[in-house]
């Protein structure tokens, strides 16, 4: 298997997280803040205003994004990304339907699979991901 050496050699503990965030075997956070993000229309999923929270676990993801980018100049986990923004914000905004909601969740999974494999080279996680 090959090692995610970008994620390994960091030694700031914010760009760490943020590189952790970015892998499928971290995205529960990621996919907790999208659920998050989209109950606002809906009310406060944890406390009164949650959303600062959500969006700040947003804002770490894409700078993970943003430093794996550095990497692997790949724009496909960026697009997808941008799919689940758009659908996000169409689904805050506008329309809060189910597909919608599919859209978002299965758009952050596709973002971290494609942004995985362009990292490593492959889809799978290294069983040894430490903070």
């Amino acid at each position: 298997m090959n090692t995610d050496s970008i994620f390994f050699s960091e030694k700031k503990p914010v760009k760490k997280i943020a590189l952790l965030f970015t892998i499928p075997c971290a995205i529960v956070p990621v996919m907790f803040a999208a659920a998050g993000l989209m109950s606002i229309p809906f009310g406060s999923l944890l406390f009164r205003f949650d959303f600062i929270l959500f969006g700040a676990i947003y804002i770490i993801y894409f700078y993970g994004l943003l430093v794996s980018w550095q990497l692997h100049k790949n724009w496909i986990p960026f697009s997808l990304f941008a799919v689940n923004l758009l659908s996000l914000l169409f689904f805050i905004f506008h329309d809060p339907t189910e597909w919608l909601g599919y859209i978002c969740v299965f758009s952050i999974m596709a973002t971290s699979v494609s942004n995985q494999y362009f990292r490593v080279g492959t889809f799978a996680c290294n069983e040894d991901c430490k903070i």
